[in-house]
């Protein structure tokens, strides 16, 4: 199945036969690109609910282009111009009355912990076990932490916001320095203190 691609660096449409983003595989999806200021990523809409976000990434994957559906062109302009908003310090967080996390594809456990991290504000980081605990289920920090690695939508979901007890940053899909690289930005941005709140 094919997609239009849209540039959110020129607004045009552009080619390419390169395979969609992982996951997406024949699922019927609009994804166009977004600029950041250490390069270009993509992100992905199906019947107009955001799917995806792929940040930078010198292997990432580029979409095939096609017609999408005009709720999914509609939907997909709106999260460019987000996720480049975020991204130029404009708005530095989501609610999930913005997202519809049911349509991510994840169980309802990481549904309730996603929810739960919206709440975090920006340039704020809690541990894998009080993120767990504030989601209600207090001995589940290492479900919490694949929930971090399972999601399909980072920045958005801010799951760089999430480290571990002793206050190290941790892992961060397959690029560690994004997660300090996101913080630093909203720490900028927001003017936030660059403590880490620490927990179990």
């Amino acid at each position: 199945m094919f997609t239009r691609l849209v540039d959110g660096s020129s607004g045009r449409d552009r080619d390419d036969r390169r395979p969609l983003p992982a996951g997406l595989g024949g699922a019927s999806v609009a994804i166009g690109r977004y600029r950041t200021p250490w390069g270009t990523g993509t992100v992905a809409v199906r019947n107009g609910r955001l799917v995806s976000v792929e940040l930078p990434s010198a292997t990432q994957p580029a979409p095939a282009s096609a017609d999408a559906a005009p709720i999914d062109r509609a939907a997909l302009d709106r999260w460019v111009g987000e996720l480049e908003a975020y991204f130029r310090g404009e708005r530095l967080a989501w609610g999930p009355e913005d997202i519809g996390l049911d349509s991510l594809g994840v169980g309802s456990f990481e549904q309730v912990v996603y929810t739960t991290l919206l709440s975090i504000p920006p340039a704020v980081t809690v541990s894998y076990g009080v993120l767990a605990e504030m989601a209600g289920h207090s001995r589940a920090a290492r479900a919490v932490g694949n929930a971090m690695a399972a999601n399909p939508i980072p920045v958005v979901v801010p799951c760089h916001r999430v480290i571990r007890a002793d206050g190290s940053l941790g892992n961060y899909g397959n690029d560690p320095a994004w997660k300090e690289r996101l913080l630093i930005h909203e720490r900028t941005h927001a003017h936030a203190p660059a403590t880490r709140e620490r927990g179990r």
